[in-house]
């Protein structure tokens, strides 16, 4: 049902899940459901081998998408939630959805796709990720998620969310 309702692919071949709502789908994907990946990995495992190789595609391409989001800020991690509407692509556009709050939903994908895989650009993925919570998020009293990701010079918001430490740095 997620993939015949939810699961597009962008003009530019990212595939990403979309938002529904009112009765249709908007062509937004939020952080959280960068899980997805993971989960559709998590799916293929003890599948049977016709749907195996899917779900572990679909988990590597909603990967890919979700890495793109981190990739196009300029603190190399990833808004609430991005957009794909024509030119713009894994990318925010409102400002209430450029903040990052040391979610792990994008970091957890690539730690399942690497153990399921062993393809190493997952592990530089999630390096990549905590060498930019290191740079940007740690705090004198620990870490804090930031309001723009697209800042070069990010603002704090001064919250330590309690999934951090339980989830993000597992």
């Amino acid at each position: 049902a997620i993939e015949k309702h939810l699961i597009r692919k962008s003009r530019g071949g990212l595939t990403f899940i979309g938002e529904w709502k009112n009765g249709h789908l908007e062509k937004k994907m939020g952080h959280l459901a960068c899980f997805a990946g993971g989960m559709f990995v998590l799916g293929a495992d003890g599948s049977r081998m016709d749907k195996a190789g899917h779900y572990l595609e679909l988990g590597a391409e909603i990967a890919r998408t979700c890495h793109e989001s981190y990739d196009r800020t300029a603190l190399k991690l990833g808004p609430e939630s991005f957009k794909f509407d024509g030119a713009v692509e894994a990318v925010a556009v409102r400002q209430a959805e450029k903040y990052y709050i040391l979610r792990p939903e994008v970091i957890e994908t690539y730690w399942y796709l690497w153990r399921f895989t062993h393809d190493p650009r997952y592990r530089e993925w999630g390096w990549e990720a905590a060498l930019a919570i290191e740079k940007y998020c740690r705090v004198s009293g620990g870490f804090s998620g930031v309001k723009d990701v697209y800042s070069s010079t990010p603002t704090h918001d001064d919250v330590q969310q309690s999934f951090f430490l339980a989830e993000t740095l597992k």
